[in-house]
């Protein structure tokens, strides 16, 4: 009995140092930024975690405690043969949690939760981000991980249970106990909050110190058993939040008008993952996208504008529908709020607009067939609507130069007036793109600002060959983004200037040229401005301004992990609900933004969790 008794304990630090490898693991594949921390950092990030350690290794202790329980009345080896069983079928699923947790957080820059599962609909797609080479690392990583730590169970752990003869009846109680002891490392505390991420946020300034404390086995499992539910923001008071609110979107009186006509066709293109900081004429490296530098020399700029969040579905719900993000949930993963939306295509339809999306991947991904076809487009065009050799040999569908030669001749075809929405694709990692090298370097900025370049070059000669048609001097073009980047420069997910997008109107029907608009925007603006150039306005836009109005209020706010950002034309922060505190602060930011922002949330939230009741 003392043997078994002793394997237990032995068990339960077994599953600390186990987490703890994995911390340092994951530590080391973020190098570039960890190693930028003191030794006291280091420190602290291990004995914080160790507290998130120490609860997952309760749940898995518990389980143990259970079936040392049923087997009191066996041998040694039989006990051993079943606690080995359920150990390593833990190992593997903590092993590959704790390995694509890794390279997650190097795209996304949180820790691993539920979001990625909601993708594996379509494998095919939600893989494709990671190259081949990498996935082969990734995997030998995770083999040998667990070999090692197996090996060490199997050399220290598991033997000191093979040695234990049956232990009877009193195996029984004391097993028991044993599972309901877990209570203590399960919960973090006696006190009346269970275990949460607050409980391992420790520094007030480094959130990578915070986040690489975090479990990210704790952190799925919790994700999953929340899964479904809709969190509520709750800052203040609800009379106080709308006031607030309804201060961001004064009474419009006039809007400055900027079209020629009144019914323009209107081509809107979102382009993947482009940010302001590629783009030369908007403060970006120079040379990357020279037919976006001329465009914005040619038409109109608008120079504030944030995306909602940092996602393909975000983006989409914030441009057509103008709907923002939200910071832990997956709005077009609920199709029964998605169609009590206001959609721009809707809108355009019923002004006599026949309206049709492009893209070259599966719109299956994501759920974002449910959210197009709420959006009740005439045609919706994707990847089966090309050639399969022309996308054969692509991770996420068809090359955008061919995407880009559909759009051409689906407006060449296309009643008059048209609503036509593109998004493109070849941005994406993993960043192969159909053209010789333009931009040297087999790293990770190099090959997104060489697939920027490719899908820079198919947006100009689609815009040359519109030119040559009739419809061009008819249309309005507007180019904006799906969402940010944080390439080039591996910006933190937080800073305003991983969001900070293009939005560029040209075509035929614009009625001015090299103009600059400086106002503070956001996507969930677009569709109530350009309504509002058509005299369609529409209020069930709440959560959108016209950009062009007198007066307006100038500010955006996006979303990020469990937190947002609010940005003026004199201040912005990043706050982070987690551990509510401003972690990103840049100019003569007030309180007062803090709690606009606060109450943004708040108040989109509440109308989240209604939707489909409205």
């Amino acid at each position: 009995m003392k043997q078994r008794i002793l394997f237990f304990a032995c068990y339960f630090a077994y599953w600390i140092a186990f987490f703890a490898v994995a911390r340092l693991v994951f530590m080391l594949y973020h190098g570039g930024t960890s190693f930028l921390m003191s030794p006291g950092e280091w420190g602290a990030v291990f004995l914080h975690g160790a507290h998130m350690d120490a609860s997952v290794s309760g749940y898995v202790s518990a389980v143990a405690a259970l079936l040392l329980a049923a087997t009191g009345f066996a041998g040694g080896k039989t006990a051993s043969r079943i606690l080995s069983a359920y150990t390593l079928a833990i190992m593997i699923v903590a092993g590959l949690t704790v390995v694509g947790d890794m390279e997650l957080y190097r795209h996304w820059g949180f820790r691993m939760d539920a979001t990625p599962l909601a993708y594996l609909k379509t494998p095919k797609e939600a893989f494709a981000s990671v190259s081949f080479p990498r996935t082969v690392f990734l995997l030998t990583l995770c083999l040998a991980m667990t070999y090692a730590l197996w090996a060490v169970y199997g050399r220290i752990t598991r033997a000191t249970l093979r040695k234990s003869g049956a232990a009877g009846f009193v195996a029984v109680p004391v097993f028991l106990f044993a599972c309901a002891l877990m209570i203590l490392p399960v919960r973090g505390s006696l006190g009346v909050a269970p275990m949460n991420v607050g409980f391992v946020y420790h520094h007030p300034d480094n959130v990578f110190a915070n986040h690489a404390a975090i479990n990210a086995v704790w952190n799925v499992g919790k994700s999953l058993m929340e899964t479904g539910k809709i969190p509520e923001y709750h800052f203040m008071e609800t009379q106080d939040a709308e006031a607030l609110f309804a201060g961001n979107y004064p009474a419009s009186g006039n809007t400055r008008l900027l079209l020629k006509e009144e019914r323009p066709n209107i081509v809107l293109i979102m382009l993947e993952s482009f940010s302001n900081r590629m783009i030369e004429p908007l403060g970006g490296l120079p040379g990357v996208t020279p037919h976006l530098n001329r465009l914005c020399r040619e038409g109109i700029v608008f120079s504030g504008m944030y995306a909602a969040g940092d996602r393909t579905d975000k983006g989409l719900l914030a441009v057509l529908s103008g709907y923002p993000a939200h910071p832990v949930m997956r709005v077009i993963g609920f199709p029964e709020k998605t169609r009590r939306l206001p959609f721009l295509s809707g809108d355009l339809k019923r002004a006599g607009y026949h309206a049709e999306h492009v893209s070259g991947f599966d719109n299956r991904f994501s759920n974002i067939v449910s959210y197009l076809n709420n959006a009740g487009y005439d045609r919706i065009t994707d990847r089966d609507d090309f050639p399969a050799e022309t996308y054969r040999n692509a991770k996420w569908g068809v090359p955008d130069h061919l995407v880009f030669e559909k759009l051409l001749e689906r407006c060449d075809r296309s009643p008059q007036p048209f609503f036509k929405s593109v998004i493109t694709l070849s941005s994406h990692e993993p960043f192969d793109v159909p053209m010789p090298t333009v931009i040297e370097g087999d790293d990770d900025e190099s090959r997104f600002l060489n697939s920027a370049c490719y899908t820079d070059r198919s947006l100009g000669a689609f815009i040359d060959a519109a030119r040559l048609t009739e419809w061009w001097e008819h249309t309005l073009v507007v180019i904006t983004a799906d969402h940010g980047s944080r390439l080039p420069g591996k910006t933190e997910v937080f800073h305003p200037e991983k969001l900070h997008i293009p939005m560029i109107w040209t075509g035929g029907a614009v009625a001015t040229a090299d103009t600059v608009i400086a106002v503070i925007a956001g996507q969930t603006d677009i569709a109530r401005t350009l309504l509002r150039q058509l005299k369609l306005d529409n209020p069930a836009y709440r959560f959108g301004k016209d950009i062009l109005a007198t007066p307006v209020e100038q500010f955006a706010f996006y979303d990020f992990n469990n937190g947002f950002g609010w940005v003026t034309d004199s201040a912005a922060i990043a706050f982070d609900n987690t551990s509510q505190t401003v972690i990103y602060r840049e100019g003569a930011y007030t309180e007062e933004m803090i709690e606009k922002g606060k109450a943004y949330l708040q108040v989109f939230s509440a109308d989240f969790r209604t939707r489909e009741r409205q």
